[in-house]
C-alpha cells in the first residue's frame, strides 16, 4: 500500500507539472512554464529517492521485474525531458509531449505491479549479471524509443501548423522541423543498438539455461515472437533512417509502428500467457495449491463446529429433560 502512495505521490506532481503547462493555453505567461519544470524536477528528484531506496531493500538494479523497468523508464524520460527543456532557447512546450508518455508509463507500471520476470536469484553469478544487462540494454533501448517517438508527434505537430500556416496559440512554442527531427534520427541510432545487444543476449541467456538450473523458454513464446518482430521493424527504421529519400513525414511514421510494437511486446505478458514469467506462474499455482488447502481446512473445520453445536444441542436437551424428571 504505501508502495502505491509514493508512485501516486510522484506520479501525481507530474500530472501537476502537466497541468501547469498546459496553463500557458489560456495564460500568455512564462509562470506556468517555471511551476512546471519545477513539479517536473520535484517529482524527478521523489522518483529517484524512490528507486534508490528501492535498489537498497532489493540489493540489485531495479530492472528484474516490468513493475521496476517501467519505473526507471519513465525516471529517464522525466530526466531527458527537463534536459531538452532547460536547454532549448526558447521555453518550447516540451513537457507537453514527454510528461503524459511517463505518467501512461507509470500507470501501466501499477498495473503490472505483480507481474515477474526471470527470477535472477536462482542462477549462479556470472549469469545473474548478464540477466541485468539484458534488461538494463533494454530498458535504455526503450527509453531512446521513447523519445524517437515524442520527437516524432513533435515532428507532425509543427509540420501540420506550418502546412495550415496556423500561429502559435498562445505564446506556447513548439520545436522547430530540423530540431525535431534531428533528436528523432539520434534516438533511432542510439535505440537499434541497445535494443539489439539486449535481444542478443537474451538469447544466449536462454540458450544458457539448458545448463542451469532452469529451463529454457520456447522460441515459439510470444514473448520471443515479439520482439523479434520488434527487431525487424527497428531494422526496417535503421535503414530508412539513412536514406535521404525517406526523411522528414515517413520516417516519422514508421517510428511510431516501430514504437507501438516496442509496446506489445513489453506488455505482451499482460495479455498473454509466456514462459518469460514462468516463476510468477509457478508461484501463483503455488498460492492457488495452497488456497485450496485452506480453503478445505476451513471447510472442514466449520463442519466440524457445526457437528459439534448439533452434538451439544443434543446434550443440553438431554440435561435438561433430565432435570424435568
Amino acid at each position: 500500500m504505501m508502495i502505491g502512495l509514493r508512485v501516486l505521490c510522484f506520479a501525481g506532481t507530474y500530472a501537476l507539472a502537466l497541468g501547469c503547462d498546459l496553463t500557458r493555453f489560456f495564460l500568455q505567461t512564462r509562470r506556468g512554464w517555471h511551476l512546471s519544470v519545477a513539479l517536473t524536477a520535484l517529482g524527478w528528484l521523489v522518483q529517484g529517492a524512490y528507486l534508490a531506496n528501492l535498489t537498497i531493500q532489493t540489493h540489485h538494479i531495479p530492472v528484474t521485474t516490468l513493475f521496476e523497468s517501467l519505473l526507471v523508464l519513465s525516471w529517464i524520460l522525466t530526466a531527458i525531458d527537463l534536459y531538452l527543456t532547460l536547454h532549448a532557447r526558447k521555453p518550447t512546450a516540451i513537457g507537453l509531449f514527454i510528461l503524459p508518455t511517463v505518467i501512461a508509463i507509470l500507470m501501466i507500471a501499477e498495473f503490472a505491479r505483480s507481474t515477474s520476470t526471470w527470477n535472477w536469484s536462482q542462477w549462479n553469478d556470472r549469469v545473474r549479471f548478464w540477466g541485468i544487462t539484458h534488461g538494463f540494454f533494454l530498458l535504455l533501448g526503450a527509453a531512446a524509443t521513447c523519445v524517437a517517438f515524442v520527437s516524432g508527434l513533435m515532428y507532425m505537430k509543427q509540420s501540420n501548423k506550418l502546412k495550415h500556416k496556423k500561429p502559435p496559440r498562445f505564446g506556447v512554442v513548439l520545436p522547430s522541423l530540423e530540431q525535431s527531427e534531428r533528436w528523432n534520427r539520434w534516438a533511432i541510432t542510439i535505440a537499434f543498438p541497445l535494443l539489439t545487444f539486449g535481444l542478443l543476449i537474451g538469447m544466449i541467456l536462454n540458450v544458457a539455461a539448458r545448463g542451469e538450473a532452469g529451463r529454457p523458454i520456447a522460441w515459439t513464446d510470444p514473448k520471443i515472437l515479439s520482439a523479434s518482430a520488434m527487431w525487424f521493424v527497428f531494422a526496417v527504421l535503421i535503414h530508412a533512417r539513412f536514406r535521404p529519400a525517406m526523411r522528414g513525414r515517413r520516417v516519422v511514421a514508421l517510428t511510431m509502428i516501430a514504437f507501438a510494437f516496442l509496446v506489445f511486446t513489453w506488455s505482451i505478458t499482460l495479455i498473454l500467457p509466456s514462459e518469460h514469467d514462468g516463476p510468477k506462474s509457478r508461484d501463483k499455482e503455488s498460492r492457488n495449491s495452497h488456497s485450496l488447502n485452506r480453503l478445505k481446512t476451513d471447510v472442514d473445520s466449520f463442519a466440524f463446529i457445526f457437528r459439534s453445536s448439533d452434538d451439544s444441542k443434543i446434550l443440553v436437551e438431554s440435561i435438561v429433560q433430565g432435570g424435568r424428571s
